[in-house]
């Protein structure tokens, strides 16, 4: 049995890359830690981009298909819609890829199921592009403190 390879990227400057099929296919796992302040477009939306993201992806098998699994977890700084002060956000997230191998394969999983959130494999796969673009589809669409925690009188 072929043992499962672990990668850990600390607070890389490089960004990391990988075969996201054999990655998958192999079982491997990669964690790290990247700055918030490295994933240009989401910094643009935050009050502040101090922070950083802890995210951990593995790879295996689900029903016969190749899947990446993608945890991340990390809070970021945003702006109330109420009140217009900014406020922490905690964010978990978990998600689940199956990998489709080309665009044709992909067309016709969603054909079946429209909900499925699935992949095309890339040999190149770009990992904090990944990450960026999970924590951007988890932000609110309209920000706001916990009910009792704004700042705005009630009217």
């Amino acid at each position: 049995m072929e043992s499962a390879t672990a990668y850990h990227c600390l607070l890389m400057s490089a960004r990391p890359t990988l075969d996201s099929m054999r990655f998958a296919r192999a079982g491997e796992e990669m964690s790290g830690e990247v700055r918030l302040a490295d994933l240009d477009r989401l910094a643009d939306v935050l009050v502040s981009d101090q922070g950083s993201a802890r995210y951990r992806l593995r790879g295996g098998l689900r029903a016969g298909r190749p899947v990446l699994t993608l945890d991340v977890d990390t809070a970021v700084m945003l702006l109330c819609q109420r009140c217009l002060e900014p406020y922490r956000q905690e964010l978990r997230i978990e998600r689940v890829f199956p990998l489709a191998r080309d665009e044709a394969q992909l067309a016709l999983w969603e054909r079946e199921d429209p909900l499925l959130d699935a992949l095309v494999a890339d040999p190149v796969l770009d990992v904090l592009t990944l990450v960026e673009d999970e924590i951007l589809l988890s932000l609110p669409v309209a920000p706001r403190h916990a009910e009792g925690e704004c700042g705005q009188a009630r009217v």
